[in-house]
């Protein structure tokens, strides 16, 4: 399907949640996992010339940072691109213990030089974002040297990637949780295909959440 005008798109999005100690259920090749950021799950809609910011409930963010360059996204001339992702806004603390702020970090792509990506599997995607920002752990960038454990460098400084795991979904949970910038884990389905997000609800049954227990979070 074409996308050539700025439309907004609902981000498949985990409804269902787990505990860690059931993780290992989920450790069958059927599944991948990618960490759960504490920030603000928004998607970015560019075509170089025009972006525009939302959160997952269709409200444009008012407050981001300029130092991003969201409009390097766009990776053919005057061709739409929709990314999801999160925005880095709560100053948590990250592995090099300092505080994440003002970055987005993507963890999937809907729209691709003006398509529509309906009907194609989350392996697909996560393959096409690996083939053009592939997983660099480490970068030496305007605020000097980065290195990550659980967070993927791009050529773009404040853009980030998501990384993607295959196994061992139980030592990833307690070995992440160790850091403030991450709530946990958002375990997918490979082979799960993407259907249209003009509801906010869509496809959310491939998806399962795995957070650090909180004050005012509870299973």
């Amino acid at each position: 399907m074409k996308y050539e005008q700025f439309m907004y798109i609902y981000p498949p999005r985990p409804e269902y949640k787990t505990p860690s100690n059931n993780l290992g259920i989920y450790d069958t090749g059927e599944y991948l996992a990618q960490p759960k950021y504490n920030g603000s799950a928004c998607m970015v809609f560019t075509n170089g010339i025009e972006t525009h910011i939302y959160n997952r409930h269709k409200q444009e963010l008012s407050r981001v940072s300029p130092d991003i360059p969201f409009h390097l996204l766009a990776k053919d001339e005057n061709k739409w691109f929709v990314y999801a992702g999160e925005y880095l806004n709560k100053g948590k603390i990250g592995e090099n213990g300092t505080k994440e702020k003002d970055k987005f970090i993507i963890w999937d792509c809907l729209v691709w030089s003006n398509n529509y990506l309906i009907g194609s599997t989350l392996e697909e995607r996560l393959n096409l974002l690996e083939a053009i920002y592939p997983c660099n752990r480490g970068q030496v960038g305007t605020n000097g040297m980065e290195i990550y454990n659980h967070l993927c460098c791009t050529e773009f400084d404040h853009i980030y990637k998501a990384p993607t795991y295959l196994n061992s979904f139980e030592w990833l949970y307690h070995d992440i949780s160790k850091t403030d910038l991450y709530e946990g884990l958002v375990l997918k389905k490979k082979e799960s295909k993407l259907s249209f997000g003009f509801q906010k609800l869509n496809k959310h049954e491939w998806q399962i959440k795995c957070r650090k227990e909180t004050k005012i979070y509870k299973f």
